[in-house]
């Protein structure tokens, strides 16, 4: 497994060098608002990013394109005796899908990779809230907002130079279900095996209390395998912005080729575990199925919440190459 890399501590310029010098506004964004990489990186900042791009692209998995039925597919099995294996109306009707080749990021985007982000662009570090900021681990899942994290692929793709976005739902399914097969669980297996391929209660549990947390999910990135792509924890630790806007009847219109979501909406889709689900036996039984939709605002406001809390910490992001080759 390649390894991710170590966490990075911002390169604090002293206080007189900041007056004394013309230094580039804290974040410089092209015309589509994409933050862009500082102009007067150091030495040691140029070799910390060239050495993150180059683990970045390692991480990369392409996956071919091809056809599938893009949702709930309980009236293709057997043993379901035609009925839909969930009881959501959104994930239905089944629909046929065609996508073109892409690459998708093996990993969640973790903390050490947005401090990265963060220092060549001159932005604040993410996740810096006090509470809950003792689990924020380097190879952790980054908690961050959906334009956070569509900011940061597309950051990523102009820097490897290949277009680069959040995942769609269509691209994640497609993925999730080893390209399209009849896959319940984005596992190595397509089943469940709670402490082999996937956390368990006893273990998020362990982990709260050994950090004294309210926030509920396992730290790092890689514990468990892959599934058959190579590709981690697509049903471990939280959620996964996708690219999608949410509608509820949007399957019932999807476009076959290369589906987008809707041109608007409130809310995205979001793929992978529920992590606000209170057992582990929940989520196993619907959490974590690979047809399963959940939805959130883009970016919530701090009213209810304790705004000292990471409001996204339950939603990450991994990155996609829409480019018909592999990167590698």
């Amino acid at each position: 497994m390649p390894l991710k890399p170590l966490f990075v501590s911002l390169f604090i310029l002293p206080l007189f060098a900041m007056t004394a010098c013309a230094k580039e506004p804290a974040t410089s964004t092209d015309s589509n608002g994409i933050p862009q990489t500082r102009s007067n990186l150091s030495a040691d900042e140029k070799k910390q990013l060239d050495n993150f791009l180059a683990q970045q692209k390692a991480n990369m998995r392409f996956i071919e394109g091809g056809s599938y039925e893009m949702g709930d597919f309980g009236p293709k099995l057997d043993w379901t005796d035609g009925l839909p294996l969930t009881g959501q109306s959104d994930n239905k009707p089944l629909h046929p899908v065609t996508l073109d080749s892409f690459s998708m990021n093996a990993y969640k985007a973790t903390y050490s990779d947005f401090d990265v982000y963060s220092m060549a662009t001159g932005q604040d570090e993410e996740g810096m809230q006090p509470i809950g900021i003792e689990i924020r681990q380097p190879n952790a899942a980054a908690g961050i907002n959906w334009q956070t994290a569509q900011h940061y692929c597309q950051w990523l793709g102009q820097q490897l130079d290949v277009p680069m976005s959040l995942s769609t739902e269509a691209q994640w399914e497609y993925a999730a279900r080893n390209r399209g097969e009849y896959i319940l669980f984005p596992t190595d297996t397509g089943e469940i095996d709670p402490g082999r391929n996937m956390w368990t209660y006893e273990e998020k549990r362990e982990f709260s209390d050994k950090y004294n947390s309210i926030v509920f999910t396992v730290p790092i990135v890689g514990l468990y395998p892959p599934n058959p792509l190579g590709l981690y924890d697509l049903v471990n630790q939280n959620y996964e912005w996708m690219f999608d806007w949410y509608d509820p009847e949007y399957y019932a219109d999807s476009p076959e080729s290369n589906p987008q979501g809707p041109e608007t909406g409130t809310e995205k889709v979001l793929r992978g575990v529920d992590a606000g689900e209170g057992s582990a036996g929940n989520v196993h039984a619907g959490g974590s199925v690979t047809i399963k939709r959940f939805q959130k605002g883009p970016n919530p406001p701090l009213i209810s919440d304790d705004p000292n809390l990471n409001q996204n910490r339950t939603t990450s992001a991994r990155c996609v190459a829409n480019f018909s080759k592999s990167m590698s």
